[in-house]
């Protein structure tokens, strides 16, 4: 592979610490799932140059500003636009500002409850319906390229480390933050970037942290090295496409949001 399709898609650093640990499901009962107590949904007159965030706070505080319904689709399914289908035409072009607080101001620890919440406050506010259908496709295997051996930016996750994982580009450069992440929480954020189902197949545990910067679109022009290539000569990793199923996400249902 020459190089892998890019995308702009901005990943969420969560700004709050995690202390998970395994569950004795005999000895307590089944955490509740976090849900969102307190949205508020505002329209938002888009210019063309305002930023556009998501982030989370302390005290279960989550804050969009300038974002449209595909993006919270995006983050909530972890799904591109290839593996989306029958969004209107309106979750593209219109823009909305969140401010959303969970009950009693649980936090949230991780990308998962993350998910969880914008999946419930789409299908709250949003009326959202759908289902998801596999198709057959190729997807990437994440894999150490040389078994036995880490590439020279990926470094076991120092204790003090904080997580958080976040991807920018402007077109001609992208970089990849990351911090105390484990290697399938990598292989999520590589599937944003490459449009494709990312599985993790490296066999490492633990969690690590690395920066990387690699070019999105290669020109004869490009400065950085392709995604692929930085992958495999800073991390010792390599993506490998192979024939699988791929999940496609599939809108029965959404609507504009009601009103606060």
């Amino acid at each position: 592979m020459a190089g892998l399709p890019g995308n702009s898609f901005r990943s969420l650093g969560l700004l709050v610490s995690l202390a998970i640990g395994p569950l004795d499901l005999c000895a307590q009962p089944a955490a509740q799932p976090l849900r969102f107590e307190i949205i508020s949904i505002r329209p938002h007159r888009l210019t063309g140059d305002e930023p556009s965030e998501r982030r989370v706070f302390p005290g279960g505080r989550f804050v969009a500003t300038a974002t449209t319904v595909r993006t919270l689709l995006r983050m909530a399914f972890g799904a591109d636009d290839r593996r989306m289908s029958g969004a209107p035409g309106w979750a593209d072009s219109e823009a909305f500002d969140i401010t959303a607080a969970t009950a009693d101001h649980a936090e949230i620890e991780n990308p998962q409850q993350l998910q969880q919440l914008l999946v419930s406050l789409l299908e709250e506010r949003f009326r959202l319906k759908f289902h998801r259908e596999q198709k057959p496709g190729f997807v990437y295997w994440l894999e150490r390229d040389r078994p036995g051996k880490l590439g020279p930016t990926l470094n076991p996750s120092a204790h003090e480390s904080q997580p958080s994982l976040s991807t920018d580009s402007n077109g001609a450069k992208a970089v990849m933050r990351a911090s105390k992440m484990s290697m399938a929480d990598v292989a999520a954020a590589l599937s944003r970037q490459t449009g494709h189902p990312v599985e993790d197949h490296t066999g490492l545990a633990g969690s690590f942290d690395f920066q990387i910067e690699w070019a999105p679109e290669e020109t004869p022009d490009s400065v950085d090295p392709s995604l692929n290539t930085v992958l495999k000569e800073q991390l010792g990793l390599r993506l490998r496409p192979v024939r699988g199923t791929v999940e496609v996400l599939v809108i029965d249902r959404i609507a504009r949001p009601s009103a606060n």
